[in-house]
Parts: structure tokens; C-alpha cells; sequence
């Protein structure tokens, strides 16, 4: 079953930080912690920015897989990865259809589907798990998203449920782990119906803020209006996104996009005005309105550019912001369902418009969201994205030229879509860089150098 067939049969579609270097210009206040200095790739997109890239380098000249791990239910959200029992190795952290999280040896080898440790829910899971200290034990939790209604924070060395919190709707966008109010201590971030900031050491919810529907996007944290405070800024099914107080959930600004807006934003200086940016994705299968991408102002929510896919498309891929060409400038690269990987200029027209300067033309959708880092040390940050036609890519630059050049792809045994977004980190511990990511036929792939 396609993800779309899925949606349709749920109802769905009938629904009307770290500092990153190469991105030109972060306020002090984007310059907060992930959710665990030793992991890597703590959480979905990465950092609190949601920028997608990972400055570690990698010898990844074709694929080569590590190991493959099998679960019961299609793959669509990404993994986290981190020493999450605090054992000296890391741990690949994944999420299935099957309603399961699963921990799993990053340093494993060949097929398995024995994991560390595995937790059930109730019911199917499209949230991407995220890792850290939220309770302030000293150890560190896993904390994920279900349909059953529920957030779980799990505890690290053994996946036992340590705390639940109970939503009034099906929990699908991925956690975001930050401290967004300054009292030292990581609140979990994540939407359903309402826009919540957990507190998991006091098991409560420290404010929240209602939406009119279910949601997906996930939320990006940064200091977006130069305020000295963090903002929490979040897309919804409900056609807008929000810019909320990390303090306490008071609204800044919000825009309303004319589409559903399922994909997570993404913050940074992407034009080198010294403020920082919103950009995003939206678009529904459906209705007459254009589809697109947008950037906005972050300091007031105001429209800075927008691409016109057309009445017909959506875009629900994330945004990824990196220098992916080496001319000192930050690039948004997104997929779209124009069977299309674009990567637009981040300063745009003098009309408020797009300007594309690459694109990469796939067999299908692009739904899964683009993850950038030089996974072959070439100095030169890679495109790594898979997509509906089967195909995990690796694309890079080539002066001179508009379209993507392909390094290389893989399709995995009994291939599906790939929606899920791959993940960039050293799972291994020999200090380069491998590739983890899952595809609808239920398995996990790690890739390595060849």
C-alpha cells in the first residue's frame, strides 16, 4: 500500500540546535544545545534549526550495505542515532508502521531483526523518534510520537516506558528536544491537535497551543526575530504556520500559507541579510490554490519568496539549507511531488519570487526530505534523498551545470517508496560518516564506504 492509499483509507486527505557552520549569519540564541552533545543526530532533521546537514565527513563512494534490519510495517519515519545506554557504542533508534521503536546496534553487520531492545505502542507510528536527557536523570530517554494519542519517553538502556502524555488526536510529527524557555532543563516540543512543550521531569505540560486538525510538521526552534528568546515555529494541517514564545506559547506571528503544510520548516540566513529565515513546504493533492515553497522574514512572518509548483503538485519534503555548490552562499534544497529535487538560491527575485539554481528529475515523488553532508571527502556537501521511485540518491554539483549530477543510487531488495529521510552519522564509531535509512517494504538500510 502507498503512503497516499494509506492516507486516503485513514481520512486523511479529506481534511480540507546546534550552530551550524555555512549558514552566513545565526543570532546568539540559535546557538543552543541539540538534545545531547553526544549524539549526533539526535532528532529528526538533525538540529533545533532543522537545517538537515552534518558538517562530519564520510567515504562513501557507492553503496555499500552495512546491515539491513527488518521490523513488520513500512519504514516512513527516520532514525536517530546516539549512546543512548551510555555503553561506549552508538545506537540506531527507528520507528515503523508496525507501531514499534526499536534500538538497534549501529556497529552490527549483514540481516537481523533482533534489536537491543523494542518498544509497542498501540497503534502505527509516523513520528521519528529523538534522543536526550529530558528528565534530567543523567541518562538519556527516547521519546516518539503514536497514533494511539500518546508522546512516550522511554528509558535508553532497556526501551521501558518511564512517562506518558495523553493528546486529544493522533501524535505524528517528530519530537524536537530544546530548552526553549532558559530554565536549563529539555522540554519536548511536538503537535498533534495542539502545539505542545512538555516537561517530562514534572510530567506536565508547561503550555500548549490549539490547532484546528492533526498535525505532521514538526517543529524548528531558533531565535528568529533577534529578541534574545527562542521561538517555536511550526506547520499545520490547518493551512498556516506558527511563530510561538518558547517562554509560553504566546503567538508571534502567523501565516497562512493558502495549503496544508505538512512539511517541517527549516530556519537560517539562507540571502546573507544577517536575520534569519522561515522556509517551508505546502501544498495539498487537491483544490485550485498554487503549491510551493515558501521563505518568510522570520521576524514577522512576512512573505521574503515563493515557488509556484502548480495547482497539481504538493510538497511535503522538509527543506535542507547548506552551501551545496561552494560559492560562500546557503541553498534550500527540497523534494517535491513533481517528481523533482529543487535547489533554490536563497535570496530570490526582486519580485518576490523563487530563483532555482539546480534540480535534480527523479522516477517519482520526492516526498522524503533531502539531507546534505560530504559523505565521500571530496569538499563538497552531497544531496542524499530517496523517493517514490525505489531509488535512494546521491547527487552533487557540477559547474556549469543546472541538473544534479548522480554519484550514485541504491534500490534495496523488494523495493518500496522511500519516504523516509535518510540520516547522516558515524553509527560505527570509525569516524565517518554512514548512511541509515528506511524504505516501505519494512527494512532499515545502513550504508557504508566502499
Amino acid at each position: 500500500m502507498t503512503r497516499r492509499d494509506l492516507l486516503k483509507q485513514m481520512g486523511i486527505l479529506s481534511l480540507a540546535v546546534v550552530l551550524s557552520p555555512g549558514l552566513p549569519h545565526q543570532s546568539p540564541a540559535m546557538a543552543v544545545t541539540t538534545a545531547n552533545q553526544t549524539s549526533e543526530w539526535p532528532m529528526f532533521r538533525r538540529d533545533l534549526q532543522h537545517t538537515g546537514r552534518t558538517e562530519r565527513l564520510g567515504k562513501i563512494r557507492g553503496p555499500n550495505i552495512k546491515w539491513r534490519f527488518g521490523t513488520r510495517g513500512a519504514v516512513e519515519p527516520s532514525a536517530a542515532v546516539g549512546d543512548i545506554d551510555r555503553d561506549g557504542k552508538i545506537e540506531v533508534v527507528i520507528s515503523s508502521f508496525d507501531g514499534a521503536v526499536y534500538a538497534t546496534d549501529g556497529s552490527m553487520q549483514g540481516t537481523s531483526t533482533t534489536p537491543k531492545w523494542s518498544f509497542q505502542t498501540e497503534k502505527l507510528i509516523w513520528s521519528s523518534p529523538a534522543i536526550g536527557d529530558v528528565d534530567g536523570d543523567g541518562r538519556l530517554e527516547v521519546v516518539v510520537g503514536s497514533d494511539d494519542k500518546n508522546v512516550y519517553v522511554l528509558d535508553g538502556v532497556r526501551g521501558e516506558e518511564k512517562w506518558r502524555f495523553r493528546t486529544l488526536s493522533n501524535v505524528r510529527a517528530s519530537p524536537t528536544l530544546a530548552d526553549i524557555d532558559g530554565d536549563g532543563q529539555l522540554e519536548i516540543i511536538i503537535a498533534s491537535n495542539q502545539i505542545y512543550a512538555l516537561d517530562a521531569r514534572n510530567r506536565r505540560s508547561k503550555w500548549s497551543y490549539t490547532l484546528m486538525t492533526t498535525n505532521f510538521s514538526s517543529a524548528a526552534v531558533g531565535d528568529i526575530d533577534d529578541d534574545g528568546h527562542l521561538e517555536v515555529i511550526v506547520g499545520s494541517y490547518d493551512n498556516t504556520v506558527y511563530a510561538l514564545a518558547g517562554l509560553n506559547g504566546a503567538l508571534k506571528w502567523k501565516f497562512y500559507a493558502g495549503n496544508q503544510v505538512e512539511s517541517s520548516p527549516a530556519l537560517g540566513d539562507i540571502d546573507g541579510d544577517g536575520e534569519i529565515e522561515v522556509v517551508f513546504g505546502q501544498g495539498f493533492i487537491s483544490g485550485d490554490k498554487p503549491k510551493g515553497v515558501y521563505a518568510l522574514r522570520g521576524s514577522d512572518g512576512t512573505r521574503k519568496w515563493f515557488f509556484n509548483l502548480g495547482e497539481d503538485q504538493r510538497v511535503i519534503s522538509s527543506p535542507a539549507l547548506g552551501d551545496i555548490d561552494g560559492d560562500g552562499k546557503t541553498e534550500v534544497v527540497i523534494g517535491t511531488n513533481a517528481k523533482k529535487l529543487y535547489v533554490f538560491d536563497g535570496q530570490g527575485d526582486a519580485q518576490g519570487n523563487a530563483r532555482i539554481k539546480y534540480i535534480h528529475e527523479a522516477g517519482n515523488f520526492i516526498e522524503s526530505s533531502p539531507t546534505l553532508g560530504d559523505i565521500d571527502s571530496d569538499g563538497k556537501l552531497e544531496v542524499v534523498v530517496g523517493s517514490h521511485d525505489g531509488k535512494l540518491y546521491s547527487l552533487e554539483v557540477v559547474p556549469g551545470q543546472q541538473r544534479l549530477r548522480v554519484e550514485w543510487t541504491y534500490t534495496p531488495p523488494a523495493a518500496n517508496i522511500f519516504f523516509s529521510s535518510p540520516t547522516l552519522a558515524d553509527i560505527d564509531g570509525d569516524g565517518l560518516l554512514e548512511i541509515v535509512i528506511g524504505n516501505n517494504n519494512g527494512e532499515v538500510y545502513a550504508i557504508d564506504g566502499t
